[in-house]
């Protein structure tokens, strides 16, 4: 069953009509699929968006095949081929994407440091990424200064960069300009200048795994003309 997963295409894409082009049940409850997928499901250290489908708030999975599926949480159930009205909410969607994309970014700029990341979770109110050292070379986790990655990363960002993303495959890769590109199947503002800030909670240092906690912003949507 083919579906489009419009939330890799455009993260700044929020509302769309569609088919329903499946039904089901399971324990979860009721839920439907559509044609035209705009809401990302959890995974790959990203949550789930927040929506609607016709007014009605759903819950946002992901089968084994692959399929995102929508729970709705009132009673509702369109049969196959019915058009409906998907709407994610722009603003957790907008977060999520600066998180993630400032995720990546600390990535990229750790590796002066000598650390390259290993796992990121990007969810709000929680967001970290950990790094390995990446050889003897690497400053000593002690060393590093907050504040100094933190003025690296607010620089980058005031400067702007336009990320990019594409398939190579059945891989979606996604590159900030400038740095290398990583396979990811998140969404990410479309340019480092939409990251409006950028803070470092806290820098720990735990057999042999180095954790920074951040947060980030993304600027008001408003001024996106999106």
């Amino acid at each position: 069953m083919q579906q489009n997963q419009c939330y890799l295409e455009d993260t700044y894409r929020f509302d769309i009509l569609s088919d329903v082009i499946a039904t089901g049940a399971d324990e979860g409850g009721q839920w439907i699929a559509l044609q035209d997928n705009i809401f990302h499901p959890q995974g790959g250290g990203q949550p789930a968006d927040l929506g609607w489908v016709n007014d009605i708030p759903v819950v946002v999975k992901k089968q084994e095949s692959g399929l995102v599926v929508l729970y709705p949480q009132a009673p509702f159930s369109p049969p196959v081929e019915t058009k409906v009205s998907s709407v994610v909410s722009a603003d957790a969607r907008a977060y999520h994407a600066a998180l993630h994309t400032a995720g990546h970014l600390l990535n990229w700029e750790m590796r002066q440091f000598g650390w390259m990341a290993v796992r990121g979770h990007h969810f709000p109110g929680e967001s970290r990424v950990e790094f390995s050292a990446i050889d003897a070379s690497a400053i000593p986790a002690d060393r590093l200064d907050a504040a100094e990655i933190e003025r690296i990363i607010c620089q980058r960002l005031q400067k702007g960069a336009e990320i990019r993303s594409w398939f190579e495959g059945s891989t979606r890769l996604c590159q900030i300009n400038q740095s290398e590109a990583m396979p990811c199947a998140g969404t990410h503002t479309d340019d480092l200048a939409k990251i409006s800030s950028f803070s470092i909670k806290a820098i720990k240092f735990k057999k042999g795994t180095l954790r920074i906690s951040y947060d980030a912003g993304h600027v008001p949507l408003e001024e996106c003309h999106v």
